[in-house]
Order: structure tokens, then C-alpha cells, then sequence
């Protein structure tokens, strides 16, 4: 009986001596426990809030985008005109996240984009909601709520953008300047609400961005492809008569705009 009683005991003692401690085996977890060898699932960690870094890009027939060449002409629209680029200036709003639950993320309002500062190209946003984000959409310019005169007095683009009141007042949507043919005609195409009409226009793209509590960054490119505002569906020709009182290539200007955009989850 003393000898069965004994090799129960050493048995148990033997099981329990073996048996290898469970728990937390990830030494970034906040539960962390040095002593298991075998991670039973339990890691806990302190969330990490993502930053959205979001980049404004150009190319020109899916090439870089080369601005202020001077004395060269080194792009050519689907007319057959040579031109360059010398000013880009536009402004994007309303930039949204939507994510797979149905909800949405307004991650700017309003943002300026001068192709020639380095500082307005791109921007940071702290702490975005961790989500399953299916969607991006943003507005080619001013809806008409927001396109309102002098209502961005206090903003860098207001006295770059500002829209004559004499047709229709608010701001330019997009100032795209150049030369064209030769290194002295000179185009400006300008776009925005001629004669108080709205032509600006939502753009939406398909994305697949998952934040989590372990995402620390995330970066989305929007990327203007400038050849494009001049073909599909309609062929502009650039000329050295301004556009911003001509409501019928304004219209065209919107329409073609539906593919000027592309996005890029970096």
C-alpha cells in the first residue's frame, strides 16, 4: 500500500514537473510572460494609431510629370499639340474613407495642391479608425456648399484661386498654364463654376485598406493623369482663348475628368 501510495506521488509529481507553462509568448504583447513556452492565443497589446500619409501625384501619358519645361514642348495631347506645363494648381475636397461596415471617414475637407510646392503634395492624418476600408472618394474641386466667394479668406489659395463674381463668383476648381506649339502661345486652362453652374465632380475608386490596432502607417497616392482632362469622351483642343466664361467646354472639362484620377494604396 506504501509503495502504491508512492508512485502515485511520484507520478504527479513527475506530470506537473513536465507540464509546460501556457500563456502570453510575444515579448511586445503587454501581458507578456517569460516563464511560458507555449502561447495559448492570450497576447494582449496596446493599440498603435495609424497614420495616413496621402501623396498627390502626375504623370502625363503614365509618365512622370515634368513642370516648367522651359523652351521644350514634351508632351502631346490627342489633338497633335505639343505643349508643356508651367502652373498646376487645383483643389481637392471632401476626401472620404468608407469602409465595409457602411461607415465613412471624412480625412480632409478641403486641400490645395500647387505642383511646384513640395509641401502641399502630400499630407498626414494621425489616429485613422481602425477599419476595413473598401472605398475612397473625393471632389475635383468646390461642391457648391462649400464654393461660396471669400469664404477661404484666410487660406493660401484664397487670392490664387479666387473666381471673377462677374461669372459667378467662389474659386477656381483647377489652373493648368502653359505654352503650346511653340515656346511663345501661351494656354490657361481654367476651370470652375461659370455663370454660377457647379462642374465639379466626385471621383470614387476601389480600394483594399485594413487598419488594426498593430497598423502604424498607411499611404494612399491619388494620381492626375493631366492628358487625360483632354480626351474621353471628348477631344479638347488646347487653344489661347481662356475657357472659364465657355460653359460648353466647362461641361466637357467635367465629363472627361472621369478617368483624370487613379488611386494607389501604397
Amino acid at each position: 500500500m506504501k509503495k502504491l501510495l508512492l508512485l502515485s506521488i511520484t507520478i504527479a509529481i513527475t506530470f506537473f514537473a513536465c507540464k509546460k507553462e501556457e500563456g502570453c509568448t510575444d515579448p511586445v504583447a503587454t501581458n507578456f510572460n517569460s516563464n511560458a513556452e507555449i502561447d495559448d492565443g492570450s497576447c494582449e497589446y496596446t493599440p498603435i494609431s495609424t497614420n495616413l500619409t496621402i501623396n498627390f501625384t502626375h504623370t502625363v501619358d503614365a509618365t512622370n510629370f515634368i513642370l516648367g519645361a522651359v523652351g521644350t514642348l514634351p508632351y502631346t495631347n490627342n489633338a497633335g499639340q505639343p505643349y508643356n506645363v508651367k502652373r498646376l494648381w487645383y483643389i481637392i475636397s471632401d476626401i472620404t474613407l468608407h469602409a465595409e461596415d457602411g461607415t465613412s471617414n471624412l480625412i480632409k475637407d478641403i486641400h490645395f495642391i500647387d505642383a511646384s510646392e513640395v509641401s502641399t503634395l502630400s499630407f498626414i492624418t494621425n489616429d485613422l479608425e481602425d477599419n476595413n476600408y473598401t472605398s475612397i472618394s473625393y471632389t475635383m474641386g468646390l461642391n457648391p456648399t462649400k464654393n461660396i466667394s471669400n469664404a477661404y479668406v484666410n487660406e493660401d489659395f484664397h487670392s490664387k484661386m479666387f473666381w471673377p463674381e462677374f461669372i459667378g463668383g467662389g474659386y477656381h476648381y483647377m489652373k493648368l498654364e502653359g505654352n503650346f506649339n511653340d515656346s511663345i502661345t501661351f494656354y490657361n486652362t481654367h476651370t470652375g463654376p461659370t455663370n454660377g453652374e457647379d462642374y465639379s465632380f466626385i471621383h470614387t475608386d476601389i480600394i483594399t485598406l485594413v487598419t488594426t490596432e498593430t497598423t502604424s502607417e498607411a499611404i494612399i497616392s491619388i494620381n492626375m493623369e493631366i492628358n487625360n482632362w483632354y480626351q474621353n469622351p471628348n477631344s479638347i483642343t488646347i487653344s489661347n482663348n481662356g475657357i472659364m466664361e465657355n460653359m460648353p467646354i466647362q461641361m466637357q472639362m467635367k465629363q472627361n475628368g472621369s478617368d483624370v484620377f487613379s488611386t494607389l494604396i501604397n
